[in-house]
C-alpha cells in the first residue's frame, strides 16, 4: 500500500516556549503553561494571554480560566481524549484543513488583540541581535535580508489590513476532536497584522510545493489571486527566516543546551535557501499584490 504521505526528515518546534502541565482535582483538571524566560524576546506573554483568552471566549481555543502574565503563567480547560495535538499527518485531511483555516478566519474576525505587530519588524530586530553577538546564522543571510526588505516595501505599496492573527502555521499549535474539529492553542506570537500572514504560515507549513499551496490558497480564500497568492508565500517565505533567526538566537543563548534549537535554525534556512534560489523568487515580489 502506498504511503500518501511526503516524509520529511526535520526537527520540529513543539512545546518550546512553556512546561506544560495537568492539575487534577475531584472537580475536573485544568493545564497551566510556565513560559520559560529565555523566550522573552519573541514571545510578548501578556499579549498571547489576551489572545489565547480570546480565542477561548469565542469557542475556537480552550478556554481560559486564570492568567498570571507577572508569573508567565495561564491555566486552561482540559481537551481530554479523544482530543488530540495536531500533526503532519492532518495536512492531508482535507476535512481538518477546513476546521483549521474556518478556526483562524474566526480568530481574525475578534476585535484588536492590541498588539500591532510585522514580521518584518521582527527579523530586523532578530538580525540586530545575532548580529551584535555574532551568532552563527546561514551564509546568505544578507541575501535574504536584502529579499525581505524588497518584499516589505512591495507589500506596503499594495496597502494592507491588520487583523488579529494567530500567526503560526506549525501543525502542533492546534487541537483535533474525534470528529475532526478543532481549537487553536499556543498563541505566543499572536498579534494584529496582515490576514496574509496567517495564510502564508499556513502554506508552506501545510504545502511541499508551490502547486499544492495554490490549491491551498483557493480553500482558504475561497478564489485563486495570483497577486495574492504570492503575497502571502512572501510571508511564509519571511516565517521561515524569522524562526531560524528565533532558533538560531535560542541555541546561542538558551540555557537549555538539551535542546536541539541550531539544528531547528538549520533545517529553516536551509529550506529558505532553497527557495530563494530557485529561479523564480524575485517574481513573487514582482507579482505580489
Amino acid at each position: 500500500m502506498d504511503n500518501p504521505l511526503t516524509v520529511l526528515a526535520s526537527p520540529a518546534w513543539r512545546g518550546v516556549e512553556g512546561d506544560m502541565w495537568r492539575a487534577s482535582s475531584p472537580t475536573g483538571s485544568v493545564i497551566l503553561k510556565h513560559y520559560h524566560p529565555d523566550t522573552a524576546f519573541y514571545v510578548d506573554v501578556a499579549a498571547s494571554m489576551r489572545a489565547a483568552a480570546m480565542a477561548g471566549d469565542a469557542g475556537i481555543g480552550p478556554s481560559v480560566t486564570g492568567m498570571w502574565a507577572s508569573h508567565g503563567i495561564i491555566a486552561f480547560e482540559e481537551l481530554a481524549p479523544p482530543w488530540r495535538s495536531g500533526g503532519l499527518q492532518d495536512v492531508v485531511n482535507a476535512h481538518t484543513r477546513t476546521a483549521v483555516i474556518e478556526a483562524k478566519k474566526a480568530f481574525q474576525s475578534l476585535t484588536p488583540i492590541g498588539k500591532p505587530v510585522s514580521i518584518f519588524d521582527e527579523i530586523d530586530t532578530f538580525v540586530s541581535m545575532v548580529r551584535e553577538s555574532s551568532v552563527a546564522t546561514h551564509r546568505d543571510l544578507g541575501v535574504f535580508v536584502s529579499f525581505f526588505a524588497d518584499a516589505r516595501h512591495k507589500i506596503a505599496s499594495a496597502g494592507q489590513d491588520r487583523v488579529p492573527c494567530h500567526r503560526d502555521g506549525n501543525t502542533a499549535n492546534y487541537m483535533v476532536g474525534g470528529d475532526t474539529s478543532v481549537r487553536l492553542i499556543d498563541f505566543d506570537l499572536a498579534g494584529d497584522c496582515d490576514p496574509f500572514e496567517d495564510i502564508g504560515c499556513h502554506l508552506v507549513e501545510f504545502f511541499e510545493n508551490d502547486l499544492d499551496a495554490r490549491a491551498g490558497f483557493e480553500e482558504w480564500h475561497g478564489s485563486f489571486d495570483e497577486g495574492l497568492f504570492q503575497r502571502a508565500m512572501l510571508y511564509g517565505l519571511a516565517d521561515d527566516l524569522r524562526w531560524g533567526l528565533i532558533g538560531a538566537l535560542m541555541g546561542a543563548k538558551s540555557a537549555r543546551s538539551h535542546l536541539e534549537f541550531s539544528k531547528y535554525a538549520a533545517w529553516r534556512f536551509l529550506r529558505l535557501e532553497a527557495r530563494l534560489k530557485s529561479s523564480d523568487a524575485n517574481d513573487r515580489i514582482r507579482v505580489a499584490a
